[in-house]
């Protein structure tokens, strides 16, 4: 009786939960430049700042995802003038299209026409609070945690996540947390859930030339020897 019980029980799970954690789902985000204090005004990277700016709510991002792994990437179909489609994407922390996965990031770098992807540790060093937002219809709860850049400069993160969508993954190769993130604040760039769909027939993940992995080490030097390059031009 117990095993008959037991064998039930497996073949519930696996029907109901199968399908679920099986599908493909989409998630649209925005993005919002906030002002920073420390902008000199009077500099030209002002001026690239107040561009971003202004045209940063034309911008929307993508998240493709299922239970063991997510892409992220820029919506590229946007009626909007190409200077402009590059200021935000510089200054909204937009690293690239970011393959993700439970235990790796993958970033897709392009130099000189020649496409990279760099491997990168999955980070876990959130600090989960109590702290509770209502984002929409999503009972969101609040995680910090703090990036460091070029191993100097440390970035305050925030992100807000909603147990109820039972997914590790966000924006922006951030993720991690017992849910999807619904909102995410990186310094003064925040991306925030526009819209999701469940089992999106329409949709897949993008296929990755795992032969064009390197290391972080690997990049720089890379971009070391580019640069060596043109200066001696």
């Amino acid at each position: 009786m117990n095993k008959i019980f037991f064998f039930f029980v497996l073949n519930f799970i696996q029907f109901f939960l199968c399908p679920i954690y099986s599908q493909i789902n989409k998630a649209v985000y925005s993005v919002s430049i906030n002002n920073k204090e420390d902008v000199d005004k009077t500099s030209p990277y002002n001026s690239y700042y107040k561009i971003a700016q202004e045209n940063s709510n034309q911008f929307t991002f993508h998240l493709i995802f299922s239970k063991d792994s997510s892409d992220f990437f820029i919506n590229d179909n946007l009626e909007i003038e190409y200077h402009s489609f590059r200021m935000v994407k510089a200054f909204s922390r937009y690293q690239g299209f970011i393959r993700k996965t439970k235990s790796k990031t993958f970033v897709e770098k392009e130099i000189d026409n020649q496409t990279y992807i760099l491997e990168e540790k999955t980070e876990k060093n959130w600090i989960l609070t109590t702290e509770t937002k209502k984002i929409g219809s999503y009972n969101c709860y609040k995680a910090t945690a703090e990036k460091t850049i070029k191993n100097k400069i440390i970035v305050p993160i925030t992100a807000w996540y909603c147990p109820e969508i039972a997914y590790q993954f966000g924006p922006n190769g951030f993720g991690n947390l017992p849910g999807l993130i619904v909102e995410l604040q990186i310094d003064n760039v925040i991306y925030g859930l526009k819209s999701i769909n469940f089992d999106d027939k329409t949709i897949k993940f993008k296929e990755i030339d795992f032969e064009k992995i390197i290391s972080q080490d690997k990049y720089d030097e890379i971009i070391k020897e580019k640069m060596k390059f043109i200066l001696d031009e």
